[in-house]
């Protein structure tokens, strides 16, 4: 019954954004990465008292739709993992480009390092997931926070060597408004979704080819109701507790057959620069080598095969998982940013995870990595 009324509230929720995605003008939230910077940050007090940064936080504040009818970007969430490796085999083979957000929380662990990189290598935008210690910004000064965020964008920042700068909210933290606000102030972009892939819902081999056909019914009920296409950003979670790498090469055919255009958030958004300048200050920002507009930018994709049975990686692209590191598991932190601004958690069970535990050889990770 709660999965069928979250339905409905989906469906209503969903249909007004469908129709403003190919308005004249381009989405208010969707300007983000383009607009003029942000104000700088607030000087912080040194106490925890009030905060300049407590104003209302509206939808236009999230970047939720891309410039360009047409095209479709695919966000992953609360990753790197296994999962996160399977998926970068099957947009290896289909050529297909898609934004990570990183949750620096397993970078700590070689294994999850070496797949983030990895995935950078590959030419996939990353951005970062942030979380608050203790889910609030009570007792804590905006100077703290701006540190915290800054200490994960670094870690990110080991790794490839440019700081991220679309964002994720956990969504534990989306009402709160201090640390939207700080988020924004500091330079970053904060990125929402007009379609959920519900791959925490599909979470099993045998659901997952369903993730597929939520794209299938937003593409066949866009162009039914107003005869062209739409943008979407989609949201799905890379961990081993969903279904997002076990039905991805469905997705992507998917895409192919309706004749949308696979995108990284700055293809996206038309963004030159991707990544910040500083992990906190709001000083400018830089773009790569493969950013938009660059000469190693790829975009598109083509049909892959489907394999039967596909199980998880064992390590074939040279990474290999040991038992030191916990599986990350994201079923449970999937909530929605809907239209209206309103924030919705999607309904989902309780996920459990067992991960394939293999023997670890760490030093293999460094010889087929760097």
């Amino acid at each position: 019954m709660r999965l069928a009324r979250s339905a409905l509230i989906l469906s209503a929720l969903m249909m007004p954004w469908i129709a403003n995605a190919e308005a004249p003008a381009p989405a208010p939230a969707a300007d983000a990465p383009t607009a003029s910077a942000p104000a700088p940050a607030a000087t912080s007090d040194a106490s925890a008292g009030p905060s300049a940064n407590t104003g209302p936080v509206t939808m236009a504040d999230f970047l939720t739709s891309c410039q360009t009818p047409g095209q479709v970007s695919l966000t992953y969430s609360e990753g790197p993992s296994e999962a996160t490796m399977e998926m970068l085999q099957t947009l290896k083979e289909s050529q297909g480009k898609v934004t990570f957000f990183a949750n620096a929380t397993w970078l700590q662990y070689m294994q999850y390092a070496g797949v983030c990189r990895h995935a950078y290598m590959d030419g996939h935008l990353i951005g970062m997931t942030y979380r608050l210690p203790s889910d609030t910004s009570a007792g804590k000064t905006d100077e703290e926070i701006k540190q915290d965020i800054g200490k994960y964008s670094r870690t990110i920042q080991d790794l490839i060597g440019v700081y991220p700068k679309y964002m994720k909210i956990h969504e534990a933290n989306l009402k709160d408004s201090r640390l939207l606000n700080l988020a924004k102030s500091m330079g970053y972009t904060l990125v929402g979704f007009n379609m959920d892939e519900y791959d925490y819902k599909y979470n099993t081999a045998a659901t997952s080819g369903q993730i597929a056909e939520v794209y299938n019914a937003m593409f066949s009920k866009q162009m039914d109701a107003y005869g062209r296409k739409a943008s979407y950003i989609v949201a799905g979670y890379d961990v081993p507790s969903t279904g997002a790498a076990s039905g991805l090469p469905k997705v992507v055919n998917t895409i192919q057959a309706h004749g949308y255009d696979m995108v990284r958030l700055d293809g996206c958004t038309n963004d030159k620069t991707p990544y910040k300048k500083d992990p906190i200050l709001n000083d400018g920002y830089v773009g790569d080598k493969m950013s938009f507009g660059a000469a190693e930018y790829k975009h598109g994709q083509k049909a892959v095969t489907i394999t039967p049975g596909k199980s998880a990686p064992s390590g074939g692209n040279g990474i290999n998982f040991n038992n030191n590191a916990p599986a990350p598991a994201g079923g449970e932190n999937a909530k929605n940013i809907q239209g209206g601004g309103e924030m919705k958690k999607a309904s989902s069970s309780k996920l459990s995870v067992i991960v394939p535990m293999l023997a670890a050889v760490p030093a293999l990770l460094c010889a087929y990595l760097f």
